[in-house]
């Protein structure tokens, strides 16, 4: 006899350009989130920025980006799958998600503030660049509702608590 199947757990992306705060604030995220939701940054299997000796966010990896995507894909299918639902940090998306394949929520801080926070990390011009890019696909991608604006006098508690608050209505286990 067949066993009803569980409902799959909500996956929640928030989308942001590079220098916005996702690894700032995630152990907030994760405080927030403690057992209702999986929070997870999509570098952290990275090692010093590297997966098995490649540097993923180098442009001359961008032949294994589309296989880092589906390396994130089944991760987080292991979750939801689970009937757990998981909130992922992640950069900026370049389409929108098939429906049913999760909700999408960006996050967005003042061009300026991140380039200096990128300048800080001692980025290249070109990865700064590139950041101002996906803010702008970012906006693109999503309707203004759709995304979290937070300024620099923000603490990372209190953007954590704003994204929360946007989270929190997408997931399954209320």
């Amino acid at each position: 006899m067949n066993e009803p199947r569980q409902p799959d757990g909500a996956l929640i992306l928030i989308s942001a350009p590079p220098g916005t705060g996702k690894s700032t604030v995630l152990p907030h995220m994760i405080s927030l989130a403690r057992g209702r939701a999986v929070v997870a940054d999509i570098d952290e299997v990275l090692e010093h920025g590297t997966l098995l000796g490649v540097k993923v966010a180098d442009r001359s990896a961008a032949a294994i980006w589309p296989a880092y995507d589906r390396l994130w894909e089944r991760i987080t299918s292991f979750v939801t799958r689970s009937g757990f639902d998981m909130v992922l940090f992640a950069q900026v998306l370049d389409k929108h998600p098939a429906p049913g394949a999760g909700t999408v929520i960006g996050w967005e801080i003042d061009d300026d503030v991140r380039d200096i926070r990128l300048q800080n990390r001692q980025e290249s011009k070109a990865t700064i660049a590139d950041a101002r890019l996906d803010a702008i696909a970012l906006r693109k991608l999503l309707p203004r509702s759709s995304i979290i604006y937070t300024s620099r006098a923000e603490t990372p508690e209190r953007c954590a608590d704003a994204l929360w608050r946007a989270v929190e209505p997408h997931l399954q286990s209320k």
